[in-house]
């Protein structure tokens, strides 16, 4: 794995860092709750959040303290040649590729019907004790209701024994350029506090796809309650 995509995420998200706090304080009301919940916590963390907009991905790492030990901060996405669909027109162009990969975003490995191989690299920043974040229902999901969460994520906490942070954004959602600049919305981050296996999995010694699947829910539920 390349060095360049440790040391350009931590660059990139460490000098946005102060543009994106005073824009979303200024414009959005942003209004963080939880930090405390990240007390005595290790380095490395899942952060497994709704997704309910583009913003989602600057918003999380803007709502942690500057130069918080749990940055920078690395991505689960979906493989390159999905941006490539015209629905993202000229998203395209800045989704997936070496853009992507120098922000600390890294695709899944589809197709494989393996956990282990699909997020071998995820696996691997976990053990190295850097911070991934997740949104275990895949797409942008703008309604606030709960959508079936892959098992991905609670895999992760499973393999590496790392916690999970359930992150609720609320108040994002299909915002318009209008609202943001006349600063119509109230956004509110909320970090729960962290899950670990023992929370989420009825028996973790025996674990088979559908564990993960019904872990996964707990975690989304543990989301969904404070959105």
């Amino acid at each position: 794995m390349n060095k360049l995509y440790f040391i350009s995420p931590l660059i990139l998200q460490t000098a946005i860092w102060p543009i994106t706090w005073l824009l979303f304080n200024f414009f959005l009301h942003l209004k963080i709750q939880g930090l405390e919940n990240f007390k005595h916590l290790p380095r490395g963390v899942i952060f497994a959040s709704n997704h309910s907009s583009e913003w989602d991905v600057i918003l999380i790492p803007a709502s942690l303290p500057f130069l918080s030990s749990f940055m920078p901060m690395f991505y689960v996405a979906s493989e390159d040649k999905e941006f490539k669909h015209p629905r993202f027109g000229w998203k395209k162009y800045l989704y997936g590729g070496f853009f992507f990969k120098a922000w600390g975003a890294y695709p899944i490995t589809k197709g494989k019907q393996n956990y282990d191989s699909a997020l071998k690299t995820h696996i691997r920043l976990l053990q190295q004790k850097r911070s991934l974040s997740v949104f275990p229902e895949g797409g942008i999901r703008s309604d606030n209701i709960p959508q079936t969460a892959h098992g991905g994520v609670s895999f992760l906490a499973h393999k590496t024994g790392v916690p999970i942070i359930p992150v609720a954004i609320n108040g994002i959602s299909k915002i318009t350029c209008t609202e943001f600049i006349l600063r119509k919305r109230d956004v509110t981050i909320y970090f729960g506090k962290p899950l670990y296996s023992k929370d989420i999995f009825d028996d973790s010694k025996n674990v088979n796809i559908r564990d993960y699947k019904d872990a996964a829910k707990r975690v989304m539920k543990g989301i969904y309650n404070q959105v």
